[in-house]
């Protein structure tokens, strides 16, 4: 890369604009570089995929340390979700389109022909690799504080909908509402191990059961139950995820 001004200029305005101070810029090169390069140019002969699995890890692990002390006193569950809807292919390669990544990829002849700059798999992975980039060249504290200011509107976004999923609260609020008694949540089952254990918990309105859910934790459990007594009052739209207990409802 070195033998390579003009490759060399347009890295140095690359991270510029992603606001990273590389101390070795061969490693953005490396995060840019697709397997399908290899043999087509001079130099070095290394591809993003060992930067790509590195920065995997990094990215999952500062959208966890985020919601969980954004988004306190969740469920692994709660948090595994909300972690999924922020790094998912299709969110990282619309921020990689946003960062104008594209013609910074070093592809080889057939995949360009193909249309691979702007194929959403490798636009995603391109993401990850300089995630992994930054990390091994800058450290923890910048790569943590690099994809909290990239992905800042993906993660507002899911600490704002993890209110919306607050499906117990929506229950309570409708019985309220509806000037009914507040919904009874009942233990039904639990079996497992300690560290393994299931809940299955039932919801009853009015004295009857209109929906069960289950969950690795009580509170995750009634959540669910309580997403499946609103969708059996026909409180949600879309359908519920969670089904119906039917050997427990009402006709």
């Amino acid at each position: 890369m070195r033998d390579d001004p003009e490759r060399a200029r347009l890295l140095t305005s690359l991270a510029e604009r992603l606001g990273i101070e590389f101390s070795n810029l061969d490693l953005l090169d490396q995060a840019l570089t697709h397997a399908s390069s290899a043999g087509e140019n001079e130099g070095p002969q290394y591809d993003y995929e060992t930067l790509e699995f590195l920065g995997d890890a990094v990215l999952g692990l500062a959208v966890a340390q985020y919601l969980y002390e954004h988004v306190p006193d969740r469920t692994p569950g709660e948090y595994s979700r909300m972690r999924a809807s922020v790094v998912n292919r299709r969110c990282l390669a619309r921020i990689a389109q946003t960062l104008a990544f594209a013609p910074a990829i070093r592809l080889g002849k057939g995949e360009e022909l193909a249309g691979g700059r702007q194929r959403i798999a490798l636009l995603a992975d391109c993401l990850e690799s300089v995630v992994g980039a930054v990390f091994h060249d800058c450290g923890w504290e910048t790569a943590r504080a690099f994809i909290e200011r990239t992905f800042v509107a993906e993660l507002e976004r899911a600490t704002q909908s993890d209110r919306i999923w607050d499906f117990k609260s929506r229950l309570q609020h409708y019985c309220q509402a509806e000037r009914i008694p507040l919904p009874v949540f009942v233990v039904v089952r639990s079996e497992g191990p300690d560290h393994l254990k299931e809940f299955e918990v039932e919801v009853q309105l009015r004295g009857e059961p209109v929906g069960c859910g289950t969950g690795l934790s009580k509170k995750e459990a009634e959540q669910n139950a309580a997403r499946s007594a609103l969708d059996h009052e026909g409180l949600l739209t879309g359908g519920s995820k969670y089904p119906l207990c039917e050997s427990r409802l009402r006709p």
